[in-house]
């Protein structure tokens, strides 16, 4: 299947000088609008076609680095709306580390608790983000992200495992310290609006109480110069720019959903990324992932 749709080459979403000192100094910014309503509604489509086809919903496993098996999502990635604007932030040599789906269904109460994306990626530069594309509606109701600004000035803070059943992260990892909610934003976003949010960003997500499912797509952008310091291999692809340090070795871009041989290099790399989220534990590769 070629679910390729081609969006995002004519026009230029660079970011304003105040909209870049309020990612500096809040490490959030929000909405941005990287595709029409319409466009989100277009890949939603394509994962929603694939999902009836395979007796859906996505299985987890394919929730992570989920751009080595869709070519939808390998192709927004390189979107240059998206581009243009981590280009301001983060300088113009750009690799994707990984990308994340996720849908929350009706009722299934599944959450994601309060954390950082520094706690367990092993990375060891900060000058990371990601970059959160709605594809349905986020709103407070169906679980759209809470976030609390200037958080990312403390650095990576201490978290503890909870293994939640129903928590989406990989380790149901939670920030130890005390959280003042009243602080936080809600991030209510539409369909083809994003988020941009810093490595060391304090939030989470509650369960979607409504009867339609939210349904989103995470990028994490960093920079070549980036050293992953849990492993010995890590994977990670150059959408802008040049590598000019070889700290992550290249990744096959999918010539269709589920390609045979897009899954078997999906296996390889999730395994490892499996071995960073969980090290230090008695779980690891793509089997601790499977449990979320």
């Amino acid at each position: 299947m070629n679910d390729y749709i081609i969006w995002g080459q004519g026009m230029t979403i660079s970011l304003t000088t105040k909209e870049v000192q309020t990612y500096r100094e809040d490490g959030l910014l929000f909405p941005k609008t990287v595709l029409t309503p319409s466009q989100a509604g277009e890949y939603l489509k394509v994962l929603e076609d694939y999902e009836a086809g395979s007796g859906g919903p996505i299985k987890d496993e394919y929730r992570y680095k989920c751009h080595l098996v869709f070519p939808w999502i390998n192709e927004l990635m390189r979107n240059k709306n998206i581009l243009d604007m981590v280009e301001d932030l983060i300088g113009p040599n750009i690799m994707v580390w990984t990308s994340h789906l996720y849908p929350k269904e009706p009722g299934d109460q599944k959450f994601i608790s309060w954390h950082q994306d520094s706690s367990h990626w092993g990375l060891e530069t900060d000058n990371i983000l990601t970059v959160w594309i709605a594809l349905t509606s986020a709103t407070r109701e169906n679980g759209c992200m809470q976030m609390l600004p200037g958080s990312q000035t403390t650095g990576t803070v201490e978290h503890h495992d909870t293994w939640g059943e129903k928590n989406m992260l990989t380790r149901g990892q939670t920030i130890s310290k005390e959280i003042d909610e009243e602080k936080a934003v809600w991030v209510e976003i539409q369909p083809g609006e994003a988020s941009i949010h810093h490595l060391f960003m304090w939030h989470a997500s509650p369960p979607n109480n409504t009867k339609e499912r939210r349904v989103a797509v995470a990028l994490r952008y960093i920079t070549p110069k980036a050293r992953q310091t849990r492993t010995d291999r890590d994977f990670a692809t150059l959408v802008r720019g040049k590598d000019e340090y070889g700290h992550f070795e290249r990744e096959m871009i999918p010539k269709a959903t589920m390609d045979p041989e897009a899954i078997t290099h999906h296996q390889e790399i999730a395994a490892i990324q499996g071995a960073i989220y969980l090290k230090g534990t008695d779980k690891g590769g793509i089997e601790g992932l499977t449990d979320r």
